[in-house]
């Protein structure tokens, strides 16, 4: 298969997957996987860093945050959820 036969959009964590023609820059269709959202539980997804960060697989949340594709910043602000449900001020 030769370079640049098709591509794979991976920004918004949703697979999309462009073909072009041999010939052609612009691309001549799209197909868009997995389509529908699901409901967001922000509690559900801080418990789950927090587990990955206590289960030692991960030394830091530098690592984290690159092994979840994310910044470290926003798996600061997703582990600050959990010191606002119990109640500690953040900051």
């Amino acid at each position: 298969m030769e370079l640049d036969a098709f591509s794979i959009n991976r920004v918004r964590r949703v697979p999309i997957i462009m073909f072009y023609a041999w010939h052609a820059p612009q691309p001549v269709y799209a197909i868009q996987i997995g389509t529908k959202k699901t409901a967001s539980d922000p509690l559900r997804l801080a418990r789950y860093y927090q587990s990955l960060l206590n289960s030692g697989k991960f030394e830091s949340r530098a690592a984290l945050a690159r092994y979840l594709g994310v910044s470290r910043a926003r798996v600061t602000q997703v582990l600050n959820q959990l010191r606002e449900e119990k109640g500690t001020k953040v900051g």
